[in-house]
């Protein structure tokens, strides 16, 4: 055998080998993780609550709507309205490879990418049918419109409590070849009182979080006992 044809057969023996290790160290989705979708998991109707067919323009600004479509799987929006009064926005974007665009759409990014100031940014836990929900609260406002938003985020089965912790736990299933499908889950209201609008959000999730059946309730709110940050 000649020393070319031994230089390309070793050539070609690290090429196949380069291609089988990149295909083995490809993410692969969790087979567990199926898209549901969202308009199944996310209830018309509970507990007082009804979504209004004709307030979903409302829910967030056109230019937000028009950047954030093409980054999940899926985006819901809803009005909500109570029959004692009370109204709640409520913004759920889900994805699976492009978990990574949560991340980029947390509202403390996206709503001053849309002009909107924002104030009072704090992590807060609530109570929703006796579970913890770790959630950030921020209140946005432009002129003619104040809105106090709470938000949280779930990665596969746990809700993550900031930023840091998200990305961790992305790359460390990543490490074992898996990739998890995100939510992000915002309510919101116009209100030019954060107390007042943040009350009414820990009433919203308490009274979501009651009215779901086991499974949904981990693809939305975390799996018991399943919280990280």
């Amino acid at each position: 055998m000649t020393l070319s044809r031994r230089r390309l057969l070793a050539l070609g023996a690290a090429m196949g080998g380069a291609a089988v290790a990149a295909e083995w160290a490809r993410p692969v989705r969790d087979p567990l993780a199926v898209l549901a979708r969202l308009e199944d998991l996310f209830p018309s109707g509970f507990g007082g609550w009804r979504a209004d067919p004709g307030a979903e323009l409302l829910v967030r600004p056109a230019r937000e709507a028009a950047r954030e479509d093409g980054l999940y799987d899926q985006v819901l929006q809803r009005t909500y309205a109570h029959e004692r009064g009370g109204r709640v926005m409520l913004l759920a974007a889900q994805g699976a490879e492009q978990s990574a665009g949560l991340q980029v759409h947390r509202p403390v990014v996206c709503y001053p990418s849309n002009g909107f100031r924002i104030e009072g940014v704090q992590a807060v836990t609530l109570s929703a049918a006796g579970r913890p929900l770790p959630c950030t609260r921020l209140h946005a406002w432009l002129p003619g419109r104040s809105e106090p938003i709470t938000y949280w985020t779930v990665l596969g089965d746990r809700v993550v409590a900031d930023a840091a912790e998200f990305r961790l736990r992305q790359l460390t299933f990543g490490l074992r070849r898996r990739l998890l499908d995100g939510m992000l889950v915002r309510l919101s209201s116009i209100d030019p009182d954060p107390a007042q609008a943040y009350a009414l959000h820990e009433r919203f999730a308490g009274d979501l979080a009651a009215a779901l059946g086991p499974q949904a309730r981990a693809k939305i709110l975390g799996a018991v006992g399943e919280v990280a940050g």
